[in-house]
């Protein structure tokens, strides 16, 4: 349980309400008063580009939470942001979501990098801000473990789940080869900002900018639904269609590896859901890397054993957000969905 906004903070966005109610992760955990939503914004200038930037973006079949001034005209005060609320629920949609990722990062086309998505200095001690900026960085660099080792106590032992992370991160890093779709700006925490209300338009509460290819909102949203949403293997069969989809599931992958080992508050408990889904998506890209091979020689391709093949046939015929049953939808936040609190929000305000 958060401290609320103090009163002068709630006159500050005119918010004039004697009980603010706490949300929950979508909302950064802020303080829903009436219309607004007023949470920390530990970092001003990053707080005012997200600001401004959700303040124009109209992405296409997507609500988007607006940011709300203060009475002076900024968008910060004394730490504090406010947004404007919408209501929803998380709910383990993630079709729709993938669908929604594409169509909010279109809107986003053009935009210039911000210059605090820089990755941090390799020297000095690592807020949590750092360290994700730096797995995201360990992702896509040509030897991570230069960007992961900093955050590393090299005089202690690590945790079993943190070592075999490790081990894991290395056996993902050899599987990488060149990606050729351009970078943009792109959502980097998608399933962790959008909200359902039913029917109605998926809707984003934030917007957590990266700077990679397009697909590369789709990758970790997949990977993160695997490991701790109950979603399907499938997923990456209905979504391979991406221009490097499988190399960007495994910078996904290896970005997971990275901060499990490297955020102090990692938990043991989500490293089996993370385990098998690094296991799933590099036995995935063995199997495509020896099936370019056989074609290659001009020899036919085998079959998986496990009817991987049957499975991924049947999912790809169904229609997006259509693999769960309504009362799972309904009942997200008692099942699998919440499971993606297990790390921390993707370096949000």
């Amino acid at each position: 349980m958060g401290t609320p906004p103090p009163a002068h903070i709630l006159n500050g966005f005119h918010a004039h309400v004697d009980n603010p109610v706490q949300l929950d992760q979508p909302w950064s955990y802020g303080w829903r008063c009436d219309r607004a939503v007023i949470s920390l914004a530990e970092e001003p200038m990053r707080a005012s580009w997200i600001a401004k930037t959700t303040a124009k973006m109209r992405p296409a079949g997507v609500g988007v939470s607006r940011p709300m001034l203060s009475t002076d005209g900024r968008y910060t005060v004394s730490g504090w942001r406010a947004r404007t609320f919408l209501s929803g629920h998380r709910a383990p949609r993630f079709d729709e979501m993938a669908a929604a990722a594409l169509r909010i990062n279109e809107s986003l086309r053009g935009l210039p990098r911000p210059e605090f998505l820089a990755p941090p200095e390799l020297t000095g001690t690592w807020g949590q801000t750092e360290i994700f900026a730096a797995a995201d960085a360990a992702a896509f660099a040509e030897q991570p473990q230069e960007w992961i080792a900093p955050a590393m106590d090299a005089t202690a032992v690590p945790r079993k789940d943190i070592a075999e992370a490790l081990a894991k991160a290395v056996e993902v890093t050899a599987l990488r080869t060149e990606i050729t779709a351009e970078d943009q700006l792109v959502h980097g925490d998608v399933i962790g900002c959008m909200i359902f209300d039913g029917a109605a338009d998926p809707a984003i509460t934030d917007l957590v900018p990266a700077w990679h290819p397009t697909g590369w909102s789709v990758a970790l949203l997949v990977v993160d639904a695997m490991a701790w949403g109950n979603g399907d293997d499938a997923l990456l069969d209905r979504w391979s269609h991406i221009p490097d989809f499988m190399q960007l599931a495994l910078r996904a992958v290896l970005y997971r590896l990275a901060l499990h080992a490297m955020l102090p508050n990692s938990r043991p408990e989500a490293w089996p859901g993370l385990s098998r889904t690094a296991d799933v998506i590099a036995a995935r890209e063995q199997q495509n890397e020896a099936r370019q091979e056989w074609e290659d020689e001009g020899e036919p391709a085998e079959e998986g054993g496990d009817d991987a093949g049957e499975d991924a046939e049947e999912s790809v015929s169904e229609p997006a957000g259509k693999q769960g049953s309504d009362e799972d939808v309904e009942d997200a936040d008692e099942g699998g969905a919440e499971d993606v609190d297990k790390y921390p929000d993707q370096g949000r305000e």
